[in-house]
């Protein structure tokens, strides 16, 4: 009995007994409240998720069915497409419809009488001569209401939008449309958990019409598919206890989506339960085995803390030097004797541990970015310096995330810096050893392993796996974002042979690729050259912006009025005479400043010399209306104003003198802010052009909105216009256009007598080109004036 009470009351059985009661109660009582609470959490996030994917799959079709409404129009609303409609030329029609299909890569396109019969097709599931099989919705259509709703056509559902066509009356309906596929609803959610099935009911129920059903669903099999349309909206049974009982596999719920009584599309949502269950149950077996596991070894641990006895203090002296050195060694062979022996033990190991945390967290900072955890610049550096010297062949490859800038703005700094991670996340995955870094806000870089072969299609592809991985689309905040890349690259040894030209050579590569707005880029031999030269031309550029040394210079190209036959307008065009370097293309430097940011001291530059020659030219008996090209960056700047209306007062010039002249693809760039600036310059009298119409983004909805007076035909399409027949007929249609739209034509690259003659019988307004007059500095202009008007005694 003595023994036994020894045993009992000694401190290793009391340290065993009260940690196994203790750890066996507290542990036992942590598995309750997580199994309770998980089976709470789970079946509150199934209901949030349903509802969040709801919320996006109604958001993926409004965008797509907004997309299909405004194809529709634009199809409608062409000149041509209504005049073969008017006359019953089915050939153009279908032929228009299949063009407009293959640009928006609709999988239908048809058109309708008034009666509902079909007229034209561009697919057997509605062939020709067949009657639309929703007559409600065609009698909507013909009252001049537009209809967009999902139809069952053949064996296939189709999101489909019916709009009038009117000519000038409603004289048919035209109808655009996209056929559901499985890749295509996967799309819409692109949650691989929740499913989306399209039908026009319950597979295996009877049909009115004893047709069959149409089903288009993410789900494998027809079994599945049922058990889902019948299974409950809202998830809200009990989860089962431990290792027992039967559960739903899917909730689903029924979308709204019809804007007629006549679509029988229904569309079902149906989130799989088997992974909350999986992960239910992976959390109630994982606490389980570290409950079982944590007892087993606090039984362990108290055995082993009571067998301590002593703790020699030399111990500590030894790894205090170590410390005081700079090592952190583990401290080891040390026995406790007494409270104060623990205490001071345990605050040296806090205080050793906390050094060393320091430390470390000192040196990770001074060579990661802190963010994303990846390299900087300096430690890329220095890490590509190391690859370099190890002689391996590698890729460098630099990565520029397009318009993150906008993630930021419009989706917040948090969403931003979790897109920033996830980038980093799949950097660290396919980097080789490790070897990437984040050099900037929106740029990256990081090291691939070189195929044994090196060829320049197989690291093209291997880039461009690694690009396709990083644009995938990603679930942040319950926000699907997707990032756009623009890279280049560069092979070692073969391109560069030490860190300093491959770093350099690769920024070269990943720049190209931002300026020429390519997905990928290569690096390519010569470019330093290039690149070298590029920055000598823009540092000559600003310096003779700033000191005005008679580099630049200002030409004029006169216009033509061909109904009056007056020279009434001039093209102002920048020339630049480099002392050493000779003549410097427009296009050359005025990209390069575009790029650069220097695009605005140009346009000051260009604006002031412009204004004060065309005071020499009054005094000289030449008046003319001159053009200025504006660029996308100018028509941000609102200190442009200040500076033309501070130089028209100090000239006595009006407005109504000056033309500003921007291309589509500026006035596209923000469509916004374009139009604010471009109605002040309108109310204040300037007057306003559309350049380069035709090459660009042209959109006849946005060109009506334009608060322009001119119309600029690109010269493309008037170099060969007097024998090019496709050329006649769309500037015939262009001129037609502008003039219904209240604008002025001007055709500019006019080379001969036959297509001036032909642009006059059109009734084109103005022309200039090199059959009139080439671009003429300013003293030569006036005298060019002067001699045409002494030929021209009528005018």
């Amino acid at each position: 009995m003595r023994i036994i009470s020894r045993v009992l009351t000694s401190l290793r059985s009391q340290i065993l007994a009260f940690t196994t009661v203790l750890l066996t109660v507290s542990l036992g009582a942590v598995l309750l409240v997580v199994l309770y609470n998980s089976n709470a959490a789970i079946r509150e996030s199934v209901n949030e998720d349903m509802d969040r994917a709801v919320n996006g799959l109604r958001s993926s079709m409004e965008s797509t069915q907004t997309q299909l409404i405004n194809s529709a129009r634009v199809l409608v609303s062409d000149f041509g497409f209504k005049q073969a409609v008017a006359s019953g030329d089915r050939k153009t029609v279908a032929s228009m419809l299949a063009n407009h299909g293959d640009r928006l890569d609709a999988d239908l396109m048809f058109i309708l009488n008034l009666d509902g019969t079909v007229l034209s097709t561009t697919n057997h599931d509605m062939p020709a001569g067949s009657p639309f099989p929703y007559g409600e919705v065609t009698q909507t259509v013909r009252r001049g209401n537009l209809q967009a709703d999902f139809f069952v056509f053949g064996e296939s559902i189709y999101e489909v939008v019916l709009v009038p066509v009117r000519t000038p009356r409603i004289s048919a309906i035209a109808g655009v449309g996209l056929k559901i596929t499985r890749d295509q609803i996967r799309r819409m959610l692109p949650d691989l958990r929740v499913h989306i099935i399209f039908t026009n009911g319950i597979p295996g129920q009877t049909l009115a019409n004893n047709d069959e059903w149409v089903v288009v669903s993410t789900l494998d099999s027809l079994g599945d598919v049922v058990e889902a349309i019948r299974s409950p909206e809202t998830f809200s049974s009990a989860f089962r206890v431990p290792f027992f009982g039967e559960y739903q596999k899917y909730s689903s719920r029924f979308v709204d989506i019809g804007e007629t009584d006549s679509s029988d599309v229904q569309i079902i949502l149906a989130d799989s339960l088997d992974s909350f269950y999986s992960g239910y149950d992976s959390i109630r077996n994982k606490i389980l085995i570290i409950a079982i596991s944590i007892i087993a070894l606090a039984i362990a641990g108290s055995f082993a803390i009571a067998h301590g006895l002593t703790v020699p203090l030399k111990v500590l002296a030894k790894a205090s030097e170590d410390i005081a050195e700079g090592r952190y060694t583990r401290l080891t062979n040390m026995s406790i004797s007494s409270i104060e022996i623990s205490t001071l033990v345990t605050a040296f190991k806090r205080m050793k541990k906390d050094l060393a945390e320091r430390e470390e967290r000192i040196r990770y900072q001074a060579s990661h970015d802190s963010l994303t955890g990846l390299l900087n610049r300096d430690a890329m550096i220095e890490a590509v310096g190391v690859r370099t010297e190890e002689k391996t062949p590698f890729i460098l490859l630099g990565i520029n995330l397009v318009g993150f800038k906008t993630i930021n703005d419009s989706l917040g700094v948090e969403i931003g810096d979790q897109c920033l991670q996830t980038i980093a996340e799949r950097l660290k995955n396919i980097a080789s050893n490790g070897v990437a870094a984040r050099h900037s806000a929106d740029e990256f870089s990081v090291v691939l392993e070189s195929p044994e072969e090196v060829e320049k299609n197989g690291l093209m592809l291997l880039c461009t796996r690694v690009i396709n991985k990083l644009s995938a689309p990603m679930q942040l905040d319950g926000v699907s974002v997707s990032v756009d890349c623009r890279a280049g690259f560069i092979h070692f040894p073969t391109q560069a042979e030490d860190a300093g030209l491959l770093i350099r050579r690769g920024n070269i590569a990943m720049e190209h690729a931002i300026t020429t707005n390519t997905s990928l880029y290569f690096y390519q031999e010569g470019q330093d050259k290039v690149h070298l030269k590029k920055i000598k031309i823009l540092k000559h550029l600003k310096e003779t912006l700033q000191n005005d040394d008679g580099q630049l210079q200002m030409y004029y190209q006169p216009k033509l009025n061909l109904r009056t036959g007056k020279i009434e307008k001039a093209e102002a065009l920048i020339r630049w005479f480099h002392p050493d370097e000779g003549f410097i293309p427009p296009d050359m430097f005025i990209q390069l400043a575009e790029q650069t940011g220097l695009i605005g001291l140009v346009t000051n530059w260009v604006i002031s010399r412009v204004l004060d020659d065309m005071v020499k030219m009054k005094a000289n008996g030449v008046t003319l209306q001159v053009s200025i090209n504006l660029s996308a960056q100018d028509l941000s700047n609102e200190g442009l104003r200040n500076l033309i209306e501070h130089k028209l007062t100090d000239n006595r010039l009006n407005a109504s003198e000056v033309c500003l002249e921007v291309t589509e693809r500026d006035m596209m760039t923000d469509v916004g802010k374009s139009l604010e600036l471009l109605n002040y310059y309108r109310d204040r009298g300037f007057q306003l052009s559309v350049d380069d119409y035709g090459v660009g983004y042209s959109a006849l909805a946005k060109l009506a909105e334009l608060p322009v007076h001119e119309l600029k035909i690109d010269k493309c399409f008037i170099l060969k216009l007097a024998s090019q027949k496709d050329d006649q007929i769309i500037v015939r249609s262009t001129v037609s256009m502008a003039h219904e739209l209240g604008l002025s034509v001007v055709a500019e690259g006019v080379e001969d007598l036959e297509s001036q003659q032909w642009l006059a019988d059109v009734g084109c307004d103005f022309i200039q080109g090199y059959y009139l007059a080439r671009p003429m500095s300013l003293d030569a202009v006036i005298d060019w004036v002067d001699e045409y008007r002494s030929e021209k005694p009528t005018e």
